[in-house]
């Protein structure tokens, strides 16, 4: 079968040197430098076959950058998800495992799309990741950032980059660790931390309908980050009078349904702490109440809120619980085990996620809110 895998990459590979044997695979040495090794046995196990590709040789032979090179390739091996051997000068390229024919097949006609793109389906390619871009809000003209599609918007002040790695995979980069962080959890990928523009990127993202709702979960938290709530409130207000006290209580309930709203989106529909998804009965909870903010960009930060189950929002609107800086429930001492037990209250009880911007909120509702004699349970 060895025989069969070692015709397969060599048709494909024939640009990339000239070949050379190895005991257990062979090698391809380009004038840059080897290119690339190839093994077929002593792999992990279930590895068919093992790659290791060097892209600082690559690079000047397909004309694209090192960066570009690494990228792609980490991309290749997550869509496997193999781990091979890397011993001595084994796997001192980055590279990947393939378990068998039908992933070898589909490797190699990944490479050769990314090796030797088609002009049509560039740009093609480029137009359908532009347009759900835009659908988003990123209105400013993209940009080319080497290998990177950057998107921008007159709505805020995050930036997203998008760079296709062939195969219908992308790697997506965050102007900001926490949206980023944030985006990336929301639609179930790991966030990778880095430096430079794009401090969060997902090395991996499989198939343009993943690609296309990352984008959407993008835009729409940049645009509650920017205060997208503050600014619907201010205008609706601008309609509405504020002399009596009926009409600051018509002007309260109009912030609180914009402040719902918001959270219903940033929280995903989900109780912050039970995952509870019936809309419905969830509660937006201020976690600094609306009378004591200092003004109404407080009122409407989305990050001066939790959506919480009904029984949740009552004990910690009246400081029966709260919350530590790692998101933990704290109880107040007053309520008996007894009383605890036919609340339902759990010791368990934690955020699903908290941001330092909450950890700010959380630590006057300790101070103000929480009945006195609270701990950890």
């Amino acid at each position: 079968m060895s025989d069969t895998y070692e015709a397969m990459i060599r048709e494909v590979f024939s640009e990339l040197g000239s070949f050379s044997k190895l005991a257990n695979g062979f090698r391809l040495q380009s004038p840059h430098g080897q290119s690339c090794a190839v093994y077929f046995s002593g792999n992990a196990p279930g590895n068919a076959v093992e790659i290791g590709l060097s892209p600082k040789a690559l690079a000047p032979l397909l004309g694209r950058s090192e960066a570009e090179l690494f990228a792609w390739i980490a991309g290749q091996a997550a869509r496997t998800g193999r781990e091979r051997v890397v011993s001595g000068q084994r796997g001192s390229f980055p590279g990947l495992a393939l378990g068998g024919a039908k992933e070898l097949r589909a490797f190699l006609e990944a490479w050769q799309e990314f090796a030797h793109p088609q002009p049509s389906t560039a740009i093609l390619e480029r137009t359908r990741v532009e347009k759900a871009a835009e659908d988003a809000g990123f209105d400013l003209t993209p940009t080319q950032d080497g290998c990177w599609l950057v998107f921008g918007s007159t709505a805020f002040a995050q930036r997203l980059a998008v760079q296709a790695l062939g195969g219908d995979t992308y790697r997506v980069g965050f102007s900001e660790p926490g949206w980023g962080t944030k985006v990336a959890h929301d639609c179930g990928f790991e966030v990778e931390e880095g430096q430079g523009p794009w401090p969060a990127t997902v090395a991996s993202v499989p198939g343009y309908e993943a690609l296309h709702m990352l984008i959407q979960r993008s835009g729409r938290l940049a645009h509650l980050l920017a205060g997208e709530a503050a600014a619907e409130f201010a205008g609706a207000m601008a309609t509405l009078p504020s002399a009596t006290e009926t009409e600051r209580l018509t002007v309260q309930r109009v912030g609180q349904d914009v402040f719902r709203r918001a959270l219903i989106d940033y929280w995903q529909g989900r109780c912050a702490v039970t995952g509870l998804d019936a809309v419905p009965l969830l509660r937006a909870s201020h976690i600094k109440p609306w009378a004591d903010c200092a003004s109404d960009a407080e009122r409407l930060d989305v990050f001066n809120g939790l959506l919480l189950a009904p029984h949740l929002d009552a004990l910690f609107d009246g400081g029966w619980i709260s919350f530590d800086d790692e998101g933990r429930v704290l109880v107040c001492d007053a309520l008996s085990a007894e009383q605890r037990a036919l609340l339902g209250l759990l010791s368990t009880w934690r955020l699903s996620e908290i941001t330092d911007a909450h950890r700010a909120y959380l630590a006057w509702h300790r101070r103000e809110v929480l009945r006195s004699g609270a701990g950890t349970k």
